[in-house]
């Protein structure tokens, strides 16, 4: 199970952390596990004795030392080879992570054999292993998860679960197999070559200035000569321009604050989705008068925004560390903007994209006020029936609802965007020459960014096809994205 744990975290840096990503996983394991209890039953029935065990788990660790080593190059050509969402992150746990699996499920049969001397007691033997080995995988979950990950990082612990499973086969390999001891001496270098090499990991992309594995993703931060990125995953969350902190880079969140315009003297607003901090920095300094709710779930991206991008909390912002589903559940508070940056492509959480939540954004949604939501698409295939669900099942509580295409900062032959969705009562239904006035007046007066008022022209003219409603009981959103998606992967560095 520990292996399962780690394997979403070897996994999301390359195909990321969807609902297919997640049944890759689970179904390659179950696989690997039920064909290695009948292959360890099998095998143990032909040579009992400790040395089919010893066998193995020696394999097995020997593997767990490879996945370290050159997990992350396989990952990559497995990526490069197959797009599909689906069948790429299958065959890549199959890869890396099924011979573990199905060595280890071989031990259980294995054990029993050795333990059952008399049939008188089969029942209670054959118990008792079995709740040993659940206890096993629950200590290997909790562990994992509420633990080891965060304490020493995914690729250490891939190593150290080598370790583990190499020692143990070593000691069964010693207890009476009647191996040679050549043999023995032989093994014991191999692995030790294996286990040398599973803690130098042949790295597909460049090292990062900082990399943590949070409760919930990846978090690595990285530079170049003018530019600080956030990438959560394999998706970039944040940039941030060295020279000047505070400044808005991407244009999205350029046009995002243009909201500003839409409401007379706003007093509160609310971001949902921190990042690395940017709208918050931008906030203080231009509109330090405004009081702001910030939520985000991961604590560790918290930090990273102070530590790493600049962002000082002043007194008139607050940040929860909070689901923004459960934040919104609990609060009372009304703002006068809400803002939502909590989506990336291949990182979309669907409880913040169905009914019930816009209608808890309507309900926190001062009267007046606007609610501006971000959503990054390529404007085809899946990415433009995820964005027809998304406008369609806005539409039920915010019936005028105007779009803003907004390409990224740097040329590219891709055609990925960020949707703007504005909404509210202040939203027009086909424009108003007087947004345009009022953002061009607080560009003049440096309260907006200048680049605000060119960003206007970006305004989607045609009008959404019918969508599919999103509900807490059905967001097929993954498949939604389809397997016809050319996914845009953090692209390894040689």
């Amino acid at each position: 199970m520990a292996l399962e744990i780690l394997g979403s975290r070897l996994l999301a840096p390359v195909f990321g952390n969807s609902l297919f990503v997640w049944g890759a996983l689970i179904g390659v394991i179950l696989a690997a596990m039920s064909s290695g209890y009948a292959f360890g039953g099998w095998i143990s029935d032909r040579r009992p004795g400790s040395q089919v065990l010893a066998g193995l788990l020696l394999v097995s660790g020997a593997w767990t030392f490879l996945i370290a080593w050159i997990g992350q190059a396989v990952l990559f050509k497995v990526a490069g080879a197959i797009e599909d969402p689906r069948w790429g992150p299958c065959l890549a746990a199959a890869v890396l992570l099924a011979p573990p699996a199905f060595g280890l499920s071989g031990v259980l049969p294995a054990m029993l054999r050795l333990a059952v001397s008399d049939l008188e007691h089969l029942g209670r033997h054959t118990g008792r292993m079995i709740a040993l080995s659940t206890v096993g995988s629950l200590a290997g979950t909790w562990g994992t998860a509420f633990f080891f990950l965060s304490w020493i990082g995914s690729h250490a612990l891939v190593a150290c679960l080598g370790i583990i499973q190499t020692g143990l086969g070593i000691w069964w390999l010693l207890k009476g197999t009647g191996v040679k001891p050549l043999t023995i001496v032989l093994c014991v270098m191999l692995l030790a070559g294996l286990g040398t090499v599973a803690w130098f990991p042949v790295e597909m992309l460049k090292p990062p200035v900082y990399q943590e594995d949070s409760p919930y993703q990846q978090v690595r931060i990285r530079d170049d000569d003018l530019f600080r990125y956030l990438v959560l995953d394999r998706t970039f969350h944040a940039v941030m321009w060295k020279a000047e902190p505070d400044t808005l880079f991407l244009p999205y969140s350029q046009l995002m604050v243009s909201s500003l315009a839409l409401v007379s003297n706003p007093k509160r607003a609310l971001i949902l989705g921190h990042g690395g901090g940017s709208f918050a920095k931008w906030l203080a300094r231009y509109w330090p008068e405004l009081e702001v709710d910030i939520v985000e779930f991961d604590p560790v991206v918290v930090r990273m925004a102070e530590e790493y991008f600049a962002y000082r909390v002043p007194p008139q912002h607050h940040v929860y560390v909070r689901d923004a589903r459960a934040f919104l559940n609990q609060a009372e508070t009304t703002y006068d903007l809400i803002w939502v940056d909590a989506f990336a492509r291949h990182l979309v959480p669907f409880h913040l994209t169905t009914q019930e939540f816009f209608s808890e954004l309507r309900r926190h949604l001062s009267p007046g006020g606007v609610l501006v939501v971000n959503l990054a698409s390529s404007g085809a295939g899946g990415d433009l029936d995820r964005s027809q669900a998304v406008v369609e099942t806005m539409k039920r509580s915010f019936p005028v609802i105007e779009t803003y295409a907004v390409r990224g900062p740097w040329p590219s032959s891709s055609k990925a965007e960020n949707l703007l969705f504005f909404a509210g009562e202040p939203i027009e239904p086909r424009g108003t020459p007087v947004f345009a006035e009022k953002v061009a007046a607080l560009v003049e007066q440096q309260r907006l960014p200048s680049e605000a008022i060119a960003l206007l022209s970006t305004r989607r003219q045609q009008p959404w096809q019918p969508g599919a409603v999103l509900t807490d009981d059905y967001a097929p959103y993954d498949l939604l994205m389809g397997a016809d998606m050319k996914e845009d992967r953090v692209q390894p560095v040689n």
